[in-house]
């Protein structure tokens, strides 16, 4: 993806995001992105107080806080909500571009000062699990794990005794909201703030920067504001209040479209560097997972709850392996920082096969990551191919709609009174997939080096022989391993057989010869020293080794 703003986000900004430690905070500037009926403007600050002190019959406002605390005052608090729903044309905007491509940046938490609902409409629409909290007792709800915490500072037009729009209510904000405005306090000490939507005559922005100053005065981290062709003055005057300005450059009329091209950017950022800033606690998930991300990998993650795990590992992990993929959970991969929700979107991004127990609010909401994967893919125009989605269905009655157009995979709930039919199942859908994929994966080798990715080319030939090896000689019958003896597949789980002992059974079977098995054990050595030593491979080597590899595909089968 070619990128054209995101030159201007200092790097220290860019290490941020990839290790978790943003904190986005949206301001009523980003509302300005909304689509409305033909006609409609979505109205700035000033906008809101002019158009309420016009319903006055005598009366001059010193400013948009002091004409809504007026309005309030003089007609009740009811009849504001219902005008300001109105103003802000609460039942008729929709999610603009801009929304779009913030909304599928994976954040865990995302701040907002706005009262509408255009962020909970796209999150909903991806379609990503979002979790609104407005009241202080909901941030011990764990419930919130899942998916993106949206912390609602201000409340909302649903929860008018929440709401934060008067005078009243900005002076009592920290005194009725102590627990907020802690909790904001404390993801501010160890994240850098980034504010989308702000000026310095919003009393959003004071207020929340007094929040910010008082829990951490000069200990706070500095700040970060996204604006497009910002004035001199005005960075200035941010920049005196330790909030440094991203200027985007651009005109105010397209200030929607170079928002939504700099999310969407940040996001390809966040999804190519978080796996490299993590660490991979397995061997075969580390070796697909230094691919680009537009290869074609043998990744099957695996979306189950925790309890679980130590079963997939035990009887279902075993047989995945043996015929060529490589079975990866969250739990293969430690990120830095804590945002959870990148390092699963990174795995399903990079994944062409999702096996997924939609039994937890986690699993449910990883499916939902796997559904906008796909309709990302569909409407992208990418070659890529979709991700193949199975899911592990144990409860008709919770079934969610548009199930029927996936892979299920039945069980019961208990899972280990039908184990060996559950992973016959499961087995049989992905010997199904892995058979569509064989010939692409063979391919990919190919596309790669074409590409001048001498590296990674060599990664992804080796990857293929080895699936090509487990699904011709380990799971075949016919074929006995002297390390892992031919056994009941279920009844005596075992490791699949290693990359040499699949050389050896093939060289026993004449498969092989010697020299090709001497070969790809030194083709093997440069594979590993590529995906450990981070070390170069040169056109030449890389060549051999992706010709190579053709060559053996050419040649005789077991069949032959």
């Amino acid at each position: 993806m070619t990128t054209k703003y995101l030159q201007y986000f200092p790097r220290p900004l860019l290490d941020d995001l990839v290790s978790g430690r943003w904190l986005p905070v949206v301001g009523a500037g980003m509302s300005l992105n909304a689509k409305l009926p033909a006609g409609k403007k979505m109205p700035l600050w000033p906008d809101l107080g002019s158009t309420l002190q016009g319903e006055f019959l005598e009366y001059s406002s010193s400013g948009t806080l002091d004409a809504i605390s007026a309005y309030e005052h003089e007609f009740g608090r009811a009849k504001l909500i219902e005008r300001l729903s109105e103003i802000l044309y609460i039942r008729h905007a929709h999610p603009g571009d801009a929304h779009k491509a913030f909304c599928s940046i994976p954040f865990d938490i995302v701040c907002t000062t706005n009262f509408d609902f255009l962020l909970e409409e796209q999150y909903k629409a991806i379609p990503s699990h979002v979790y609104p909290v407005i009241d202080e007792e909901q941030l011990s709800i764990n419930g919130s794990a899942a998916g993106t915490l949206l912390l609602k500072l201000h409340g909302d037009l649903h929860h008018p005794s929440r709401l934060v729009v008067t005078e009243e209510d900005y002076d009592a904000f920290l005194m009725r909201y102590p627990l907020l405005a802690t909790f904001l306090s404390n993801q501010l000490i160890t994240k850098t703030a980034v504010l989308i939507g702000y000026s310095l005559d919003d009393p959003d922005f004071r207020q929340l920067w007094s929040v910010v100053t008082e829990r951490l005065g000069k200990t706070r981290r500095v700040a970060y504001s996204v604006m497009v062709n910002a004035k001199a003055s005005d960075i200035a005057r941010f920049e005196r209040r330790g909030v440094k300005v991203v200027n985007l450059p651009g005109t105010r009329e397209r200030y929607g479209a170079i928002l939504a091209q700099a999310f969407s950017e940040l996001r390809e950022y966040m999804r190519d560097n978080v796996i490299s800033v993590s660490q991979v606690t397995e061997e075969e998930p580390l070796r697909e997972l230094m691919l680009p991300r537009d290869a074609a990998s043998r990744l099957c993650f695996f979306s189950i709850p925790v309890e679980r795990l130590s079963l997939y590992r035990s009887r279902v992990f075993p047989v995945v392996e043996e015929i060529g993929f490589v079975p990866v959970t969250a739990d293969d991969v430690i990120s830095p920082g804590d945002n959870i929700n990148a390092k699963i979107d990174s795995l399903i991004d990079r994944a062409s096969v999702m096996v997924v127990e939609m039994t937890s609010p986690w699993t449910r909401a990883e499916f939902e990551m796997a559904i906008a994967r796909n309709k990302a893919t569909d409407g992208s125009g990418s070659k890529r191919h979709k991700l193949e989605i199975i899911v592990v269905d144990g409860d008709v009655e919770s079934r969610p709609p548009g199930l029927q157009v996936y892979r299920v995979v039945k069980r019961s709930d208990l899972l280990t009174d039908d184990i060996e039919d559950f992973v016959d199942s499961l087995v049989s859908e992905l010997r199904s997939i892995s058979e569509n994929r064989g010939a692409f994966l063979a391919e990919e080798a190919q596309r790669l080096f074409n590409a001048r990715e001498y590296r990674v080319a060599v990664i992804s030939a080796i990857s293929s022989l080895e699936a090509w090896l487990r699904q011709n000689i380990d799971g075949a019958s016919n074929f006995t391993s002297p390390i892992a003896p031919s056994i009941s597949r279920f009844s005596t789980p075992h490791r699949p057989t290693p990359f040499r002992g699949l050389l050896d059974l093939a060289l026993q079977n004449e498969v092989l010869q010697l020299t090709d098995v001497e070969k790809i054990l030194a083709w093997s050595k440069i594979r590993n020293d590529a995906v450990h030593n981070n070390s170069p491979v040169s056109r030449a080597v890389a060549k051999e080794i992706v010709d190579g590899v053709r060559a053996i595909f050419a040649g005789p089968t077991m069949s032959g």
